[in-house]
């Protein structure tokens, strides 16, 4: 299943808004945009506040369908409040998606289908109703089989759950199994399943799903990084890197935040993959914010190509405030949160020629809109001396010179 596009209205900072999404088996004309290199990548920027995760919490309860209201998700906030004072208050919020569903979800000959999802408020408390009148074709998701409608979701805070401290039962009895996929971005404290909870007995079973796994985890990394050699040592899995082998949870933290959620990723994979189908056949929507947590900048600029390639048939959404992730993409994979009247956002596309420009140049555009990407300081001392070089002080002008090729430090 993929996201065509959603509509949302009165969902906290938006009014609003509809976007339309790229996906990997998308009709780039019908769209009215060029096709781009990496055509399963939907990147979200925006300063703070903007909605970003907002609008992921809005493609997650939609996905969820007819089965919204018994997700065991808990809406708080969710519907916009009005900042003027005396202005009417807003009593529910809603969103409308249409959805393009694959063989694997078991909805035969349906080219959409469509999800609207009602926030209701009452008194102090908000409650999530479904309000499509057509859910038949929904049904499947209510279903046991758990390859139908895969969409997963991962939230700004990731932290990895000790293997002894995973309890399936207790997570399939407490939530509806679909709404566990996307909880921490509802839930700040949603722990990740650790590899070595489920891993182990592919490598018993299913030999050559282990390898799968294994192959997948080392491709994702890219090259440079640690290596999953697929060996435990006192019940962690090494990875290797420069000869040395080091176990998961000694790993740094950027390496831990990135790998935790990939190996998450994989589980939820293996679980929905159909039989017959390799890992990388499965299609569905994972949703991840702030993709570059932790990532050192030459990482940034691989992270999102390397996705791409590895898992094309998934159709990526991210956020990010990075503008080397930015530059690795096209302007048809960039949808910006912009603010709008009243305090409120709305997202669009900006027709920008972005990718292979540098972290500066990417910053000077409007997908950021900084008018100088130099420190306040160096900014009044460089235009103080570019005045006084234009009124003839040649001194000024060859300070400016220097200032411009160096810090303000006095030191080399």
């Amino acid at each position: 299943m993929y996201i065509n596009s959603i509509v949302i209205q009165n969902f906290r900072t938006f009014r609003k808004t509809e976007i339309d999404f790229v996906r990997p088996d998308a009709d780039f004309k019908v769209l009215g945009l060029p096709e781009p290199q990496f055509p399963n990548i939907n990147l979200l920027l925006g300063n703070n506040g903007m909605g970003k995760t907002t609008l992921l919490k809005a493609i997650a309860l939609a996905a969820l369908g007819p089965a919204v209201g018994d997700s065991g998700i808990y809406p708080y906030r969710l519907i916009r409040r009005e900042p003027k004072v005396g202005a009417k208050s807003v009593e529910f919020s809603s969103i409308d998606a249409v959805f393009t569903p694959h063989d694997q979800d078991r909805v035969p000959g349906e080219e959409r289908i469509e999800s609207r999802v009602k926030v209701q408020r009452k008194g102090d408390l908000e409650s999530l109703r479904w309000d499509y009148p057509e859910e038949e074709r929904w049904h499947p998701i209510f279903s046991s089989e758990s390859d139908a409608f895969f969409f997963v979701g991962f939230g700004a805070t990731r932290r990895v759950e000790k293997k002894q401290q995973v309890d399936f039962g207790s997570r399939r009895s407490s939530s509806f199994v679909r709404a566990q996929r996307v909880q921490s971005l509802f839930e700040d404290a949603y722990s990740l399943i650790p590899l070595n909870s489920w891993l182990p007995d592919y490598a018993l079973k299913n030999p050559g799903r282990f390898k799968q796994v294994q192959t997948l985890i080392n491709r994702l990394s890219g090259k440079g990084h640690y290596e999953f050699t697929g060996e435990m040592e006192d019940g962690e899995y090494l990875f290797r890197k420069n000869g040395l082998n080091v176990p998961f949870p000694a790993m740094s933290d950027g390496y831990r935040a990135y790998f935790g959620w990939v190996c998450d990723l994989l589980y939820h994979v293996c679980m929905t993959c159909p039989d017959g189908k390799k890992l990388v056949d499965n299609r569905g929507i994972v949703m991840v914010d702030e993709i570059d947590l932790h990532l050192h900048p030459k990482w940034q600029m691989t992270v999102l190509p390397t996705l791409a390639k590895e898992l094309p048939n998934i159709q990526f959404i991210v956020t990010s405030h990075s503008p080397l992730i930015v530059g690795t993409l096209e302007w048809m994979n960039i949808i910006v949160m912009s603010s709008g009247p009243g305090q409120s956002s709305k997202a669009e596309r900006v027709e920008w020629a972005v990718h292979g420009l540098d972290a500066d140049q990417v910053l000077l555009t409007d997908y950021f809109g900084l008018e100088s990407t130099r420190a306040p300081g160096m900014k009044r001392n460089l235009k103080e001396l570019t005045l006084k070089a234009r009124e003839g002080d040649t001194e000024a002008a060859k300070q400016l010179l220097a200032q411009m090729s160096r810090g303000m430090e006095n030191g080399k």
